[in-house]
């Protein structure tokens, strides 16, 4: 569904005010206010580098207080990983947001600090320091050794073409949708276009939309980053950008959010705000965005956050949980491995010791051969085997290994639950991405029983609130947005979620 334009009212223009220098007429125009967003967005960048680069700031500090909420005990699913009890720390960080100029003949790295494994290995034992911007987004003329990458291979844009036009009809058609489940997206966008607050951020409490109460099913967790990253990808999927698209303008602004968010830290660009799961989410919004644009505005602030990724890796497990160094959790690693996959799929690098410690973790939560996953040691719950499965897939397993095909079997032999939302987001990618026997039965089910559970009236028309106590923490808006994504796996799989990304390995 495109957000219009502003309608003509049809009426003549005064002789003294013709329409072509009425500022009125031109401050309504839709396309006006996304191109206004645009440039405001380059022109800050650019402004904000500046100084970052010819005078370092005076350095604001402040006080972040992190202390997750209880929650129940037992393995928890996707967004439940935010509430869980942690601790609470105090941690100082800068009130500057480290961003850099358009460049696209530079690379960007950290200088005069530590690579990001020793640098997680001093912080892991003594508290965070204080890293200037000047030393974080430093320009250098070379990478460093021993990193993958998948840059040579095809461009990074091209991999997305499905999600637009032509392309993305032929997805619909040859995988399994139909006009009702993008019937279906469109009306799910334009709900999530209409929550979305007046900094650009969206929360899953709702406490920042403009409905004022008028949605029912809040959610319970606090903070934007990983509330406005997991709105923003449905529109990403959907071919909207903050360059073009129906919805340029909902993206830019998200966008800026999330640039604004960004913090820096001796381990890279901060986005967590309390959790590795808002991080991992941020991330992999900055990485589909910069592989759909190419857009060099993007490159700096996105090798920044994805240093942080794997600096903040557990050394010893390999994966990753709600703080940076944490033993990790299937569901935080998942999500910290497709924004790495996305970011590499984009030319961008990715340590071979980071894929191997993921493989390590995945080695150590699994069951049944490798066919079955537990959330942080061995089982055999649905829910978390899908999200193993899929991370086997984006690590180097092929979609034929045996242990995939079974595991997969077993999942999809029994009659799919609509409601289950998680599971179903996580499922869907895993059964379309290998070739599954099983996906053309599967997911007609699910496909339609969404389609059958959108609301339909009132305020809440396009959104979805499930049954499904794994994401219940994030209320209306987190399952708005996993329905929306679980409708568009039909062309969202490239490449992060199709052939591309599982057979290119690291």
């Amino acid at each position: 569904m495109r957000q219009s334009d502003t309608a003509d009212t049809g009426e003549p223009p005064g002789l003294d005010s013709p329409a072509w220098l009425s500022a009125d007429r031109l401050l309504a125009d839709r396309r006006a206010q996304a191109a206004y967003l645009s440039l405001m967005l380059h022109v800050v960048v650019g402004i904000l580098a500046a100084v970052f680069f010819f005078g370092e700031p005076p350095r604001q500090r402040a006080t972040l207080e992190i202390g997750l909420a209880d929650a129940p005990a037992g393995e928890t699913g996707e967004l439940a990983v935010m509430a869980r009890e942690q601790p609470a720390v105090r941690i100082e960080r800068s009130e500057a947001v480290a961003v850099m100029p358009p460049s696209a003949e530079v690379s960007i790295d950290l200088v005069e600090i530590p690579h990001p494994r020793a640098a997680a290995a001093a912080t892991a034992t003594s508290p965070p320091q204080q890293t200037s911007t000047r030393e974080l987004f430093s320009v250098v003329s070379s990478r460093p050794a021993g990193r993958a990458t998948l840059a040579g291979r095809a461009p990074a844009a091209s991999l997305y073409s499905a999600r637009r036009g032509e392309g993305r009809a032929e997805a619909v058609r040859r995988h399994g949708g139909n006009e009702a489940s993008e019937a279906a997206v469109a009306r799910g966008l334009a709900w999530l276009a209409g929550h979305q607050g007046p900094d650009g951020s969206w929360r899953c409490d709702l406490a920042n939309a403009r409905c004022r109460g008028g949605c029912r099913n809040p959610g319970t967790v606090t903070g934007s980053v990983a509330a406005t990253g997991i709105a923003l990808l449905p529109f990403l999927a959907a071919g909207s950008t903050h360059l073009e698209g129906p919805y340029q303008e909902t993206v830019s602004r998200g966008l800026y959010h999330l640039i604004g968010s960004v913090r820096p830290s001796p381990r890279g660009g901060d986005l967590c705000e309390g959790s590795m799961y808002a991080h991992g989410i941020a991330t992999l919004v900055l990485a589909e965005a910069y592989g759909m644009t190419r857009d060099p505005m993007l490159e700096p602030v996105l090798i920044q956050t994805l240093r942080f990724i794997e600096s903040s890796q557990d050394l010893s497990g390999g994966g990753w949980r709600y703080l940076p160094a944490q033993p990790g959790d299937i569901t935080v690693t998942t999500w910290q491995v497709a924004a790495l996959k996305s970011g590499a799929i984009a030319g961008l690098e990715v340590s071979s010791q980071t894929v191997e410690g993921v493989k390590r973790f995945l080695d150590a939560v699994q069951s049944r051969g490798g066919a079955a996953y537990g959330y942080r040691t061995p089982a055999a719950k649905r829910s978390t085997s899908a999200v193993g499965l899929l991370c086997r897939l984006y690590t180097g397993w092929e979609p034929r290994h045996e242990a995939i095909r079974r595991g997969a079997s077993e999942l999809a032999g029994r009659t799919p639950d609509p409601h289950a939302l998680y599971e179903n987001f996580y499922l869907s990618q895993l059964l379309l991405q290998s070739n599954h026997p099983s996906w053309k039965r599967w997911n007609a089910r699910v496909r339609d029983g969404l389609v059958r559970l959108q609301s339909t009236a009132g305020h809440e028309r396009g959104s979805w609130f499930l049954a499904d106590a794994e994401t219940a923490t994030g209320g209306r808006l987190a399952h708005t947005a996993l329905a929306v994504l679980t409708l568009e796996v039909y062309y969202r799989l490239l490449p992060i979620f199709g052939e591309q990304a599982v057979d290119s390995g690291w």
